[in-house]
């Protein structure tokens, strides 16, 4: 059985009511090799919605950056990588997790997480398509004082090399306050010339308007303008899940090079996650 089918039917057995044990063969791994170590995590990962959708999260940049990193060595090469904060899953294989401990990460955990094998397509966007992207994975986000109730899968997680700052306090649609790419400074509010294009890499459930985003990304994955390009392996189609993993496996083999969370989104005035002492 395919793995997209796998997780086809894995979706359906967690729709409350069918329950998972109805599906127990679907209990297998989603991999040929689950328990095999493919890298290290310095910290202790929470996958509760809290840490997935409304903070930094060191998986979530993982993706980013293998995402961004997919087209290396290609005529266009991506700028930066994103990933939405609603493609991590706590669910798992019949089995939910609340936080990953520090130290080896097993393959099929990672397959787990990033469930839904969407494919992952680099495209330019325009300079106001991307402060306008970056404006929507921030406008759910709950002020300081305010409890995090339900936040939005559509929070993004940026790959290195790109900061957002983003102020809780202001309303919605002028809440970055400071966005860099590399070394670019994006001007706020962003100019109207479209000829100012960013190069980003992202799952295709996003350019095809998951999550809210398809008023802004409009036909931006057919318009051949935008040079959309679907990323790929010595095996064909790459999914996001065997991108993170690859990149796991490069970047992050040993404790010594474990992976870290970084402070990529720099958040003032807003709610944050506590973050539970694990024994």
């Amino acid at each position: 059985m395919s793995r997209s089918l796998t997780a086809t039917i894995l979706a359906l057995a967690l729709v409350p009511g069918l329950g998972c044990l109805q599906y127990n063969d679907q209990c297998r791994p989603l991999v040929d090799d689950p328990e095999a170590v493919i890298g290290y995590l310095a910290d202790d990962v929470f996958l509760d919605k809290p840490f997935a959708r409304h903070d930094n999260h060191a998986l979530g940049q993982l993706a980013a950056d293998a995402f961004r990193h997919a087209s290396d060595g290609t005529p266009a090469p991506a700028e930066l990588g994103i990933i939405n904060g609603g493609s991590l899953r706590a669910e798992g294989l019949c089995v939910t997790r609340t936080v990953i401990p520090k130290g080896p990460l097993e393959n099929g955990l990672l397959h787990e997480i990033l469930l839904f094998e969407n494919s992952v397509v680099t495209v330019d966007l325009t300079e106001q398509q991307l402060v306008d992207m970056f404006e929507l994975s921030v406008a759910e986000l709950s002020p300081v004082g305010q409890p995090i109730v339900s936040p939005s899968g559509a929070f993004l997680h940026v790959s290195e090399g790109t900061t957002v700052h983003v102020d809780c306090e202001r309303p919605r649609g002028q809440r970055v306050v400071e966005l860099k790419v590399n070394e670019r400074t994006v001007p706020l509010p962003a100019r109207a010339d479209p000829s100012i294009r960013y190069r980003v890499a992202m799952p295709v459930f996003l350019l095809q308007g998951g999550d809210g985003y398809g008023a802004i990304f409009k036909d931006a994955a057919t318009d051949l303008s935008r040079n959309p390009v679907t990323a790929t392996s010595a095996e064909g189609k790459a999914t996001d899940a065997n991108l993170t993993e690859a990149y796991m496996r490069a970047k992050h083999p040993t404790e010594n090079q474990a992976l870290k969370e970084a402070g990529r989104v720099i958040f003032n005035h807003c709610a944050r996650p506590g973050r539970p002492v694990v024994q």
